[in-house]
This record gives structure tokens, sequence and C-alpha cells, in this order.
């Protein structure tokens, strides 16, 4: 009998993850915009411009053109221009991008097969499919984004320091596996500022491990010179991103004259983390009700949510909300309101009346803070990984789901001090919350532009 719903569950994992890649097969013949920056007249349009940038001029000269624009460094396109022979048309270049990106659910798979010795591979490989439902990671498949790239490396990383760290026997020198544990780590910063998490907590592991002096020092030396073109970079666009960029959206914080701080980030921040720790909280193998009852008995989760109501207090008081959420948002943007997450849209979509509209923001504020709270839980890698997210909502602008989109949800399973059950009950759930909010995205986005 256990055979034979051991048999009928992997049929049905098997028959989701061909569903799940059929999609984003289908997807891209489709020319899929389910993020809202695809389409030929998307952010495909200034990374064309780069790449002419780069085709048309030597090295030096291209990295530092005046008019190239973007929120990351030149690497991508140096790669490109190197070993993608088929940069030349902006179709074979997507189609190659769109090859290039399955790396990421092969990467994803690999790392499960370090964490979860136990669990079936049947079911690891559906669950490392579900990064092909990230409206975001899906885009930039199918138009040649930017994003990939670091969630490639990011995953890469988490291998290398798996492998580096594990007792098992290896076929690389420990010398061998920290070059490339720090190499792929410092490039996760070269293609998304943002990823700085990911070398972070390599050093922060390599220095925790048994690991003997000499290779903790070694990892430091890789590091300080693999950070010595980004440090150049920084020094000649005086900011964390290109000179054009800082002129034409000087709110987002990447030079370093004009570094502000949104606090009103904060809450989307929790609203947009509280969506993607949701599944994370239905895969762990703990029952909801016995943890929601012990949430609901530590003093400590009373204090941080009386801290969280000052902060709306503070909203409610000192803040515009009709300026930050709509016209700052629209003097920014090509395409109108954009930006602030899921959260966010539901609102336009639900209420035309804008006291209802902030009504429901900040009590969804509340609502995603407790959320996220009780899916960390008190683990300091859950707390540090979530901490760091939050700090880096309140420097950026404009906020935007893509920036937590996909990597919550990896770094929450390859990472987070969690315990987990794979089991078929709570992966179909999963997989249904994150299906239906891919066919939201696609349904919003078609309205929205159609």
């Amino acid at each position: 009998m256990k055979s034979m719903e051991k048999n009928l569950k992997n049929i049905l994992f098997i028959s989701f993850s061909f569903f799940i890649y059929l999609s984003f097969f289908l997807g891209f013949y489709l020319n899929e915009n389910s993020a809202g920056a695809g389409g030929y007249n998307g952010d495909l349009t200034w990374m064309w411009d780069n790449f002419k940038i780069y085709k048309s001029n030597d090295l030096w000269t291209a990295i530092h053109h005046p008019d190239f624009w973007g929120n990351r460094t030149p690497l991508i396109y140096i790669l490109h221009i190197l070993f993608n022979p088929f940069i030349y048309d902006i179709d074979t270049y997507r189609i190659s991008v769109f090859c290039f990106s399955f790396l990421a659910p092969l990467t994803f798979y690999i790392c499960l097969l370090q964490r979860f010795k136990s669990v079936d591979k049947i079911t690891l490989f559906f669950i490392s499919s579900f990064i092909l439902l990230s409206p975001y990671f899906r885009t930039n498949s199918y138009w040649g984004g930017e994003v990939n790239y670091g969630v490639i490396t990011m995953l890469t990383s988490i291998l290398f320091l798996n492998y580096t760290l594990s007792d098992t026997p290896k076929r690389l020198n420990t010398y061998s596996s920290i070059t490339l544990l720090t190499f792929f780590s410092s490039l996760c910063i070269y293609f998304d500022q943002k990823l700085l998490i990911i070398p972070i907590l390599v050093l922060f592991k390599i220095i925790k491990s048994e690991l003997d002096l000499k290779y903790k020092l070694y990892c430091f030396i890789n590091y300080f010179f693999f950070s010595i073109p980004f440090l150049y970079l920084i020094f000649i666009w005086k900011g964390l991103i290109p000179p054009a960029t800082q002129l034409g959206s000087p709110d987002q914080g990447g030079s370093l004259s004009t570094i502000d701080l949104h606090f009103f980030h904060f809450g989307y921040a929790s609203a947009i983390m509280a969506f993607y720790l949701l599944p994370v909280i239905f895969l762990k193998s703990e029952n909801i009700l016995e943890s929601a009852k012990r949430f609901i008995e530590d003093k400590i989760n009373y204090y941080l949510i009386i801290f969280f109501i000052c902060y709306l207090l503070f909203l409610i008081f000192f803040n515009d909300f009709e300026n930050f959420t709509t016209t700052k948002q629209f003097s920014t943007s090509a395409y109108g309101v954009y930006g602030l997450g899921i959260l966010h849209k539901i609102s336009l979509v639900l209420f035309d009346n804008l006291l209802l509209r902030e009504v429901f923001t900040y009590f969804s504020f509340l609502i995603s803070w407790i959320i996220v709270l009780f899916a960390i839980g008190k683990a300091n890698i859950n707390i540090f990984v979530v901490s760091f997210f939050y700090i880096i909502s309140l420097i950026i602008f404009p906020l935007m789901q893509e920036y937590f989109d996909p990597y919550i949800i990896i770094l929450a399973i390859l990472l987070f001090k969690n315990n987990f059950d794979f089991i078929f009950r709570k992966l179909s759930i999963s997989f249904l919350y994150l299906t239906i909010f891919l066919i939201s995205t696609n349904l919003y986005y078609y309205l929205k532009f159609s």
C-alpha cells in the first residue's frame, strides 16, 4: 500500500514538474511578460543600447562610457561580447539567455541534494523546478534580463560552500574549492549588488568552520583581489551604479553623495518577504498550530509587534501616503506607477478610494510583519538574511518585488535553520500558491499593457 502511494506521489511530482517546464517553454514561445519589464520595448531596449557600446568600443572606453545605463556592473556585457557568439542579433541573444537560464534549476537541484540527503530525488527535482514559476526569473529568461546571472552564481556559491564545508571525500583540494567558492560568491556582487549577502554569509561560515587558519586567511586574500575591479568601478562612478543612472534616477541610492533612507519601504519589504515566506511556513515540519501557540507565548514577539505599530503610527502622522505611492512613483517610471510589490498592485486593483487603500496597506503591513516573525523564528541565520533585505529596502528606490524574487525562497529553503517536511500535501500547496501567483501576474500585466 505504501509502495503504491509512493509511486502515485512520484508520478504526480513528475507530472507537476513536466507542467512547470512546459509552461516555461511556452512562456518563451508566447513572449510572456509576467514581470512588466519584458517585451522589445522593456528593459531589453536599454540593455541592447549597452551592448552597442561594448560592440563599438574597446573595453577601456566602454567601461568609462558616459551613456552606460543600468543598476549593475558591466560584467554581463563584457562576458557576452567575449563568449556569446549569438550576441549580434537580438532574438538569438534572447535564445542564448533562455538556454543559459536552465542552469538555475539544475544548480538548485544539486544544492537540494546536498542539504536534504534523505529526501528522494524526484521530490527534490520537483522543488528545484519552483524557480521556473518565478515571474521575474521567467521574464529575465525570455527577454535577456540581468537577474538570472545573480541567481545562478548565488546557487553555485551555495553549492561550493556546502562542498567546502562537507566532511565527505572531495575530488578538489581545499584551496581549489575555496578559490571557486570565493570566485562565484564575488561574482554575485558583480551581477547584482544586492547579493553582497552571499560573500558575507560565506565569509562568516568559513570563519566559524573548523578549517585551518591558513584556509581562512586564503579566503580573505581571495576576496580582497576579487573586489578590486568593483572598488575601481565605485571610484570612477562615484557610486554603486553608473553615472547615467545616478542622473536619471537620483533616488535610487546609487550615488555616494545622495544616499537617502526610505522608511516607507520597510512596510512594503515586510509584505513582499511575507509573501515568499508563506510557502516556507507550509513546508516546515512543525505543526503550524503548535508553532503559532509557541509564537504567542513568546513575549519578545509582543515587543517586536509593538515596535512595528509605532512604525505604522510614524507613517500615519509623518508620511504622505499619496505622494509616495502615486506621485513619486509616476515621476520615476516610464510606464506609470510601478514598484512596491504585490501588495501595492492589489491595493490599486481593489480600491479607488485613497483612504481605503491606505488603511488596507497599513493593516497588511502589520499582518506581513507577524508572518515574517513567525517564519524566521529565533535562528540567527534566518534573522540575518531577512534583516539584510530590510536594510537594502531602506536604501534603494523604487522598491520592486524582483529584488526579493526568487532570492527569498531559495535562501529560506537552502540556508534557513528550519526543519522541513516535503510531503505531498505541503508541496502541492506551495506549488499551487506559486502557480496562482504566476497566472495572476500574467493577467495583471496583460491587461495593463494590452
